[in-house]
């Protein structure tokens, strides 16, 4: 349930519907969330989110504020919500009470992170290279489907036949990893042995200035895009993100980002010379590779008119088709050879300030 489709309690404001006032003082809101399956689209409840029918199955709940307004805490300073629990018999619980009652106490997500031992075997599979499995270079850029597809990439594209078979399928687009109907990513698996530099360049979309403090709130291509590194899928860990705002934009809103360990940062990849930074991170895959990363490009909350999305990738093989200038171009470099181009000091491109 993402913050524009929540519908403000009676005489409140929803400061992130496109043109709305982002300085309401009336901001409530209410909603429900249901221990049953989703109905068909029309039959949805307003505000409310369905989590599983099964009644020994958990519903992993998030609350996310991705970035708040400068001087304000995590929670946008609003605090956490409230929680009330309904009870079958009408009974209702508040507060701590209520999150007491419901809470798991294992609080582990269930087909997500999986065992040093698996990771390290699929890395080993026939025709593999147990040094650089699951990256290539080229990089191999790729929208995320669902888990099981992207993790069938570990042990089946060290070899033609099986990169083959694995891109013919038609995977069905389930999400997983918090990948939902609001966020979509493309993502590439890292390797040092092939450069100590990652460079990546592109354009980067139209997207709220909300660190500007407009009075009502702006529209774009979309709400938020971000370029993370990650570990491996046995930590689940995350080093180092960009957001959209942290990104130079060049003219024509290109951008050039390099990743890399602190120790090999070029000179050059500085806000000066027009380059961000993105920290490669020291632990590697979390697990005894430290050369290992992944590289994860999220698009969110995108504006039916923005054609280019990675939403709109439909299969395999179609992201940069799709996405056009907003594909994630990039190569494996040193830093010597980063810094013979020189410092090129960025030209900020103006940004449109949309509002309803």
């Amino acid at each position: 349930l993402s913050d524009p489709s929540v519908a403000p309690d009676r005489g409140s404001t929803n400061p992130f519907e496109k043109g709305a006032r982002r300085d309401a003082e009336k901001r409530s809101y209410t909603v429900t969330v249901r221990p049953e399956a989703p109905p068909a689209a029309d039959s949805r409840e307003p505000n409310t989110i369905y989590g599983s029918q099964a009644s020994n199955t958990p519903i992993e709940l998030f609350y996310r504020v991705y970035e708040p307004d400068p001087g304000l805490d995590l929670t946008g300073g609003v605090r956490l919500p409230k929680a009330e629990l309904v009870q079958p018999d009408g009974t209702t619980s508040a507060g701590a009470d209520a999150c007491e009652l419901i809470n798991d106490a294992n609080r582990e997500i269930p087909g997500q992170p999986i065992s040093e031992d698996l990771w390290e075997t699929a890395r080993m599979s026939p025709g593999c290279d147990p040094a650089t499995n699951p990256a290539y270079n080229p990089p191999r850029w790729e929208r995320f489907f669902n888990v099981d597809y992207a993790s069938l990439a570990v042990i089946s594209d060290c070899t033609e036949a099986g990169r083959a078979a694995r891109l013919a399928m038609e995977p069905d687009l389930e999400g997983g990893f918090y990948s939902n109907r609001d966020s979509a990513y493309v993502f590439t698996h890292l390797a040092r042995e092939f450069g100590p530099l990652f460079v990546v360049r592109g354009r980067l979309p139209r997207f709220p200035q909300t660190y500007r403090e407009p009075r009502r709130m702006p529209g774009g291509d979309l709400r938020f895009w971000s370029l993370c590194t990650a570990e491996s899928r046995v930590t689940l860990r995350t080093p180092d993100c960009l957001a959209d705002r942290q990104v130079l934009r060049q003219s024509g809103r290109n951008y050039t980002v390099v990743v890399s360990k602190p120790a090999d940062r070029p000179a050059n990849a500085t806000r000066r010379c027009g380059v961000a930074w993105l920290d490669w991170g020291e632990r590697g895959d979390g697990v005894g590779d430290p050369d290992y990363a992944a590289l994860v490009m999220r698009n969110m909350l995108v504006d039916d008119a923005f054609g280019e999305a990675i939403q709109n990738v439909p299969r395999p093989t179609e992201e940069e088709a799709v996405m056009g200038p907003y594909f994630p171009r990039s190569e494996y470099s040193t830093r010597e050879e980063f810094e013979a181009r020189g410092c090129q000091p960025a030209v900020q491109a103006r940004t449109l300030q949309l509002s309803g």
